[in-house]
């Protein structure tokens, strides 16, 4: 890939993007400042705004200044110094400005409060820095090193961020947080439990990848399980980039470094789930058009595994494989048009039959007998106010998605641009009613209730586009009418545009390490330990929430209930299925768990995001549980309590299960 661009053409685009952080970055703050904090006046935030008002003025004069005697940039460019010495200032150029990046983000621009836009703001002014450390210490022209400084950041920042998930806090560090790694230990439960339990009626492929563990260590603990987690979601991610980019020929090791780490990035938005990735994998390193029994094995393959996965996910790893075929085989002879399109027909046709038959497999041998429990997404509600930003996603799915396609789709545009008339009509078509169809799905399953949180569901959309653009970015899209142009340049704003949009989200999702008192939750623990195993010498005693205690050991000598998970519990509620919330109920009613082990259930809490869950919950399992159920010991620093029968049920029960 080779970009259009001068020194002077690169100031331009720098200043245009930094003056539009600038304003963003004065709303944010004006509207803080007056609504939260009354601190518009206090010397900070006055020199802030002066600062963000002086860098929107230079930068749209930089901009719109037209004169003909044009400021000339290049020599400014700095320049390679030799020997240790260009190698020490790089590296202070580089690592020097981070402290200031994470001092300013923990706290100058103020504790508790979002300051996203001044984040970026700042750090729009340090990557140039580390890019000067750059050039100091390499012979890289001064594009590059500036992308290459800013995908660091990037991928640094994303990286982190995962792993603040590795910790060996023994309670869930979210809602469901550690509900993964029991669901992936039912893969072996007859080692683990000493029976066999049933399977997840959700994401089967993902919790064979969590399984792993549980076979390859033995006594393996939380802390690894979790660590596991952020391998795959970095090494399966890392994979299909590199597989991605691999299959375009890029011989210049640099440029596919750099095409990796963005497309690391860029699947971080969504984010494409690591068990996705594995279809992609297949696909990008399976399909060999001079080979089509294995591409047809390939496709077989990954349809499979998309089949245990998501039932919008059964069509994908033959669209994906489509691609490939309509991107890299010409069609020049539109007489021979069954000769074209009957490959691609016979794979959509296999991949289709090949998940279906997957899916019938795994619910055969998952061991439920709820199949109404596999369907669950096609009886919940669609909540079409998600499109929009909401409390459940201030950015909006449909703002989302144009965000994170437009970069991508200007340069698709401008290659079709450059290039008229040399894709067959056909060819465009049927690449874009697939892009179509994966757009409009994802949009609408980012409406069902339990989504819309991010962008995960758009997620096949966001694959086949990466391909489209990768393609056409680095030329290697099969053309019919004229050779192919030879080292086609893209315009500089176009390619720091694509890069910038997955960099900010990877700085959007910086968290805080994770840290926890060791005495008070060891003391809950025990306490939580010595109490469940008294119970459990009266009766069975059900881990609504935080079941992976018994899963890696830490409440031993205590039965697993199978039934009733928050997640599986969660998903029935919403979806209303009635065989399971009517056995849920029965199961209450009857007293059939000696104790339950559960979070406090919080009825009269009112919630800003993911309401109409919060509802669900509350009205179908939250209300039901403290009409059969009372709180016997509450632990409030892990946030779990232990409930007994009542002995005075409530009148009204069950409730009435109608649509979520």
């Amino acid at each position: 890939m080779k970009t259009a661009t001068s020194l002077g053409s690169f100031v331009r685009t720098y200043f245009a993007i930094g003056a539009a952080i600038s304003l963003l970055a004065i709303y944010q703050t004006q509207v803080q400042t007056q609504a939260l904090l009354k601190l518009s006046t206090r010397y900070k935030w006055v020199i802030l705004m002066i600062l963000f008002a002086a860098n929107a003025a230079v930068g749209l004069y930089v901009v719109l200044r037209r004169s003909r005697s044009r400021p000339s940039w290049d020599g400014l460019e700095p320049r390679k110094i030799q020997g240790m010495l260009g190698i020490v200032a790089g590296l202070a150029l580089i690592l020097l400005p981070v402290p200031l990046f994470l001092y300013a983000r923990a706290d100058f621009f103020g504790r508790g409060i979002e300051a996203f836009f001044r984040l970026l703001w700042l750090f729009w002014w340090i990557v140039p820095v580390q890019a000067t450390g750059l050039k100091l210490a390499t012979s890289l022209d001064w594009w590059r090193a500036f992308a290459v400084a800013l995908l660091l950041d990037g991928v640094a920042a994303q990286v982190y961020t995962l792993g603040l998930a590795v910790s060996d806090y023994p309670f869930s560090m979210g809602w469901s947080e550690a509900s993964r790694y029991y669901y992936g230990s039912l893969v072996f439960s007859r080692s683990l439990y000493g029976e066999s339990l049933p399977l997840s009626v959700m994401h089967g492929s993902r919790y064979l990848l969590q399984s792993l563990p549980f076979f390859l260590i033995n006594g393996v603990s939380l802390w690894g399980a979790r660590l596991w987690q952020v391998l795959l979601w970095i090494g399966l991610t890392l994979w299909s980039s590199w597989a991605l980019i691999r299959r375009l020929g890029i011989r210049d090791r640099l440029n596919v470094a750099l095409a990796v780490s963005w497309l690391f990035l860029y699947f971080f938005q969504g984010a494409v789930y690591y068990h996705l990735q594995v279809c992609v994998i297949i696909i990008m390193l399976g399909v060999d058009l001079k080979n089509p029994w294995r591409s047809l094995a390939a496709i077989v393959v990954a349809s499979i595994w998309a089949g245990m996965s998501r039932i919008n996910w059964f069509p994908v790893p033959a669209m994906l494989a489509i691609a490939l075929y309509l991107i890299e085989k010409p069609f020049r002879d539109p007489r021979r048009l069954w000769d074209f399109a009957r490959v691609p027909l016979l794979w959509g046709a296999t991949g289709v039959v090949a998940a279906l038959l997957s899916q019938a497999l795994y619910v055969a041998i998952s061991g439920n007998t709820n199949l109404e429990a596999f369907a669950s997404s096609f009886s919940s509600a669609l909540l079409w106010y998600r499109w929009l930003p909401s409390a459940t996603n201030p950015i909006g799915i449909i703002p989302g998605v144009v965000i994170v396609s437009l970069p991508l789709g200007v340069i698709i545009l401008w290659k079709l641009r450059i290039e008229q008339g040399g894709l067959h009509p056909l060819r465009l078509i049927a690449l874009g009613s697939m892009l179509l169809i994966l757009l409009v799905g994802g949009l609408v399953v980012s409406t069902k209730i339990g989504g819309g949180g991010d962008l995960h569901n758009m997620d096949a959309y966001m694959v086949l586009l990466a391909i489209l653009c990768a393609y056409a970015l680095w030329g290697n899209v099969q053309i019919e009418h004229r050779p192919q142009p030879d080292g086609l340049a893209t315009p500089w704003a176009i390619v720091v545009l694509m890069i910038v949009v997955p960099v900010a989200f990877s700085l959007l999702r910086l968290g805080n390490p994770f840290s926890y008192d060791t005495a008070r939750a060891a003391a809950d623990l025990s306490t939580l330990r010595r109490e469940v195993q008294t119970y459990s010498k009266s009766g069975e005693v059900l881990f609504m929430y935080e079941r992976h205690l018994l899963t890696f050991g830490m409440i031993p000598k205590v039965s697993m209930v199978p039934e009733y998970e928050v997640v599986t519990l969660m998903e029935m509620a919403i979806s209303g299925n009635k065989a399971y919330l009517s056995k849920f109920y029965e199961d209450l009613q009857t007293h059939r768990f000696a104790a339950i082990v559960a979070h406090p259930q919080n009825l009269g809490v009112e919630t800003n995001d993911f309401i109409e869950e919060n509802d669900a919950w509350n009205r179908l399992v939250g209300q039901p549980l403290l009409c059969q159920y009372k709180p016997a010991l509450t632990l409030d620093y892990s946030n779990v309590q232990i409930l007994v029968p009542r002995a005075r049920p409530c009148l009204e029960f069950p409730p009435p299960i109608g649509e979520p």
